[in-house]
């Protein structure tokens, strides 16, 4: 009995992968591109930015396309100047604060203008192809959800509706072209930016910015998952709302982690260390589980085998 299990796992292994599962794939790279030196540093911002969508979407939707702005936020706050004092948060979000351009070293500038390069066309059309499959995931659970034409018996593709919340950073990735490859920090070592106080209108938008990235792109959106799978027939909360509610659970308690830190404010990018690795381990379980849902959609008799009869297929209405 276990050999035969065994030999179906390694044969459905062996079985070319959906290509909405690896059409997947350059959404999450993108939501957590970073400068970081070294792959595992870089691995550990993806995961990190995989298990805490506000973390991504804090860049993405709050962080404007100006080279300037894109560097200068993986800086520390000990590398900005107010009045001749280094400020106590990064200025970035609702603790915001401009550049003062006029009042800079031209050096600086200049050293980070050549931290940013422009996107390659591979990465902007993977990322395109990322944003496809989340649309025909999004257009397929809704197809399913009010019931339009018969009821079958094949799943629909769980895993990019999942990853709907990183549309924001496809779109900036698409629309912007722009990337930071070189890590700020090491190109500045000890100067400094001069920053001040944005009017008071501006400062507002800002803030009303972050609360709309933290509740709708980073809690909201990772719920309608599980709102369309349980109107997906069987209607009800059955298993596969269930393990969706798990994912948007994870994410929607780490965004909140990760808001109040912010709030609090932030002496570096990544926080406090210790919500770093548990953002970083919460990543890693997050990536197991979309594996484990992507090869689910494709086997949907997977889900009987694992959890049970009564989370087999079927098609009736309740």
């Amino acid at each position: 009995m276990v050999e035969d299990s065994v030999t179906k796992l390694l044969q459905t292994l062996q079985n070319p992968a959906p290509q909405y599962v690896l059409g997947s794939v350059p959404a999450i790279a993108t939501i957590g591109a970073a400068p970081d030196s070294g792959l595992i540093n870089k691995l550990l911002w993806i995961l990190r930015c995989l298990g805490c969508p506000f973390t991504g979407l804090f860049y993405s939707c709050n962080i404007s396309k100006d080279p300037i702005a894109m560097s200068t936020y993986w800086l520390t706050s000990d590398h900005f100047m107010k009045n001749g004092y280094k400020v106590p948060y990064r200025p970035f979000g609702h603790h915001t604060m401009e550049i003062a351009v006029d009042e800079q070293e031209k050096v600086v500038i200049k050293l980070l203008k050549e931290c940013i390069a422009e996107a390659s066309v591979l990465d902007r059309l993977s990322s395109l192809a990322s944003a496809y499959y989340i649309f025909l995931g999004i257009l397929s659970g809704l197809t399913k959800a009010i019931r339009i034409g018969p009821c079958t018996g094949e799943d629909w593709p769980y895993l990019p509706l999942a990853l709907a919340w990183t549309l924001p950073a496809i779109y900036k990735r698409v629309s912007g072209g722009r990337m930071v490859v070189n890590d700020p920090r090491h190109a500045l070592e000890n100067k400094y930016l001069v920053v001040r106080d944005l009017p008071h209108n501006k400062r507002s938008a800002q803030d009303a910015q972050v609360l709309i990235t933290f509740v709708l792109f980073s809690v909201v959106i990772p719920w309608m998952a599980v709102l369309l799978a349980y109107f997906t027939r069987p209607v009800g909360y059955g298993c596969r709302s269930k393990y969706l509610t798990v994912l948007a659970s994870i994410w929607s308690f780490n965004s909140l982690i990760a808001y109040i830190s912010h709030f609090l404010g932030e002496k570096f990018v990544e926080g406090n260390r210790f919500v770093h690795g548990w953002h970083c381990l919460c990543g890693v379980i997050i990536f197991i589980l979309l594996i484990l849902l992507g090869l689910l959609s494709h086997t949907p008799s997977w889900w009987a085998d694992l959890f049970g009869e009564h989370c087999g297929v079927t098609c009736f209405d309740k």
